[in-house]
């Protein structure tokens, strides 16, 4: 397979050839009426059940099998070792923070964290390839979280060491446009990677930057200014963001519009109100809420499971999905009772487009950790809805 067929299946098609989008008919919103706790609760149980059932020997969750012949460019080891990282650290903070994980989930969050003390550190497989990122992101949020409940438990001195060591990472890894991209597809990659940054990395990276600094952990100041700036740059005037700096000359492009972005606004929104940025207007957390689950639901679903990325309407990509609803579901329960009264059935209808027979969710086929992360996805989604964990 050429080098040019290879980058066509990279999980996130970095070139310029994102095709524009003819318009399609848009079904009306719909309300959705109210939240069956007794069908959530069994939801979110067969999850951590199925998590529970599918850590691996060494504590981690995903591995590199695949049943299908072709599969998107992650090559070994470094590629493989960080989705691995990466979807353990998203488990274990699903698991975490889910009042229903009960002991088996407790016992399950216990060996997790000691493999990611063990493998946390990801090396870049390549110029090219620096996934690595996104392990990063999502360890910060993990021990962040493990800080905050546990801040002088038996771990908690390792824990802050691995905390300072990430940020240490994330300055090296940070584009010279201010935030954090996964691929560097210039001619000559550079040790510090300076292709693109992505809005959507970006934000996951500063949401578990935050959940750090929320610890204890102390953040450069220039590191937080330079992410920033990169995601205000990125937000457009309709409340979307850029997919990538990169396509900051062509803003209407199909993935950069209200549509193709709705997947990815809420976490950004999210990610700059964390540093004190909070949108310009004061429903446009709400809006793009509405976007996602009503106006433009049924453009998120149509990419669902589709093995292509970015093949939809829209370039939409079905990893967008679970990865957008469990953001939305932090931003959502931070809105006014009313809003959320409205939204939360329309969430929760939607995270459950995705469960399986198995208990497991899942929203694009990747290797073996597809079903780990959109589990890991849908409990921090499910988790969050009210009166979930009350006791009859």
């Amino acid at each position: 397979m050429t080098h040019l067929a290879l980058l066509v299946l990279v999980s996130a098609t970095l070139s310029s050839g994102f095709q524009e989008e003819a318009e399609i008919p848009q079904a009306p919103p719909q309300a959705h009426g109210s939240v069956d706790l007794d069908e959530v609760r069994g939801s979110l149980e067969r999850a951590v059940n199925w998590l529970v059932e599918n850590q691996q020997a060494d504590g981690s969750w995903g591995t590199h099998h695949s049943p299908r012949p072709i599969e998107v460019l992650a090559s070994v080891p470094g590629s493989q070792t960080a989705f691995k990282v990466a979807t353990s650290a998203l488990t274990v903070s699903a698991l975490q923070g889910c009042a229903l994980a009960g002991d088996a989930g407790r016992t399950a969050v216990e060996r997790g964290l000691d493999f990611l003390l063990e493998e946390y550190d990801v090396k870049r497989m390549s110029g090219l390839e620096h996934y690595n990122v996104w392990s990063f992101g999502y360890a910060l949020q993990a021990f962040g979280e493990h800080l905050i409940a546990h801040p002088e438990g038996p771990r908690a001195k390792d824990v802050r060491a691995a905390c300072r060591r990430l940020v240490e990472k994330l300055g090296t890894y940070q584009t010279l446009d201010g935030g954090w991209g996964y691929l560097s597809l210039d001619e000559v990659p550079t040790f510090q990677p300076s292709f693109t940054s992505m809005s959507f990395t970006t934000a996951t990276v500063m949401v578990g930057m935050a959940r750090a600094r929320s610890a204890g952990v102390e953040l450069p100041e220039k590191l937080v200014q330079k992410a920033v700036e990169h995601m205000k740059r990125s937000r457009l005037p309709d409340g979307a963001f850029l997919y990538g700096e990169y396509l900051k000359y062509r803003p209407r492009m199909g993935i950069n519009a209200i549509k193709g972005s709705a997947c990815r606004n809420p976490v950004c929104h999210h990610a700059l109100e964390l540093f004190g940025e909070p949108p310009p207007r004061l429903d446009t957390m709400v809006e793009s809420l509405r976007d996602l689950f009503i106006r433009h639901a049924s453009l998120q679903r149509a990419a669902l499971r589709r093995p292509i990325p970015h093949e939809s309407w829209y370039a939409i990509s079905g990893y967008f999905y679970l990865y957008g609803h469990a953001y939305a579901a932090i931003a959502l329960e931070k809105l006014p009772a009313e809003e959320q009264a409205e939204l939360w059935p329309a969430l929760v209808k939607a995270v459950r487009v995705c469960e399986q027979p198995d208990g497991s969710f899942w929203d694009y086929p990747l290797y073996s950790y597809h079903k780990p992360y959109g589990t890991a996805f849908a409990v921090q989604a499910l988790s969050r809805v009210p009166g979930i964990d009350a006791v009859d």
